[in-house]
């Protein structure tokens, strides 16, 4: 019971970065303070991804689900709970690497739009 109580915290930890990182681009681009928490969730995440490295709460979420006496699912955390519940097929390989470089591009253009805004108002005193 622990083990999948752990599996399931680790699961729900692990979607709301994933969602902070979408939706807190453009909040953080706005607001110093949220920026920070941003940068320090997202490096990490950067660290990772972009070298093509297993995630490690993926790997400890499916960790935890084997303890708890679960199969653990294939492939993926965001192809398993954030496309497969609308795209039953889920994400081959070729689907990260797109969705990989969508999300990238998004956080770039909100990070790059938060850098020119502070040099605007830099600019402007």
């Amino acid at each position: 019971m622990v083990a999948w109580l752990l599996a399931a915290a680790v699961a729900l930890a692990h979607g709301l970065l994933a969602v902070f990182i979408v939706v807190g681009a453009p909040l953080a681009a706005r607001s110093p303070r949220l920026m920070r928490w941003y940068l320090a969730a997202l490096a990490p995440i950067a660290a990772v991804n972009l070298p093509g490295l297993p995630c490690p709460l993926t790997v400890w979420e499916k960790d935890l689900w084997r303890l708890a006496g679960q199969t653990p699912y294939r492939g993926g955390f965001i192809s398993q709970y954030f496309v497969e519940p609308f795209y039953a097929p889920g994400l081959d390989a070729r689907g990260e690497t797109v969705l990989l470089v969508a999300v990238t591009a998004w956080c770039l253009g909100w990070l790059l739009y938060a850098a020119a805004s502070r040099l605007r108002l830099r600019a402007a005193r």
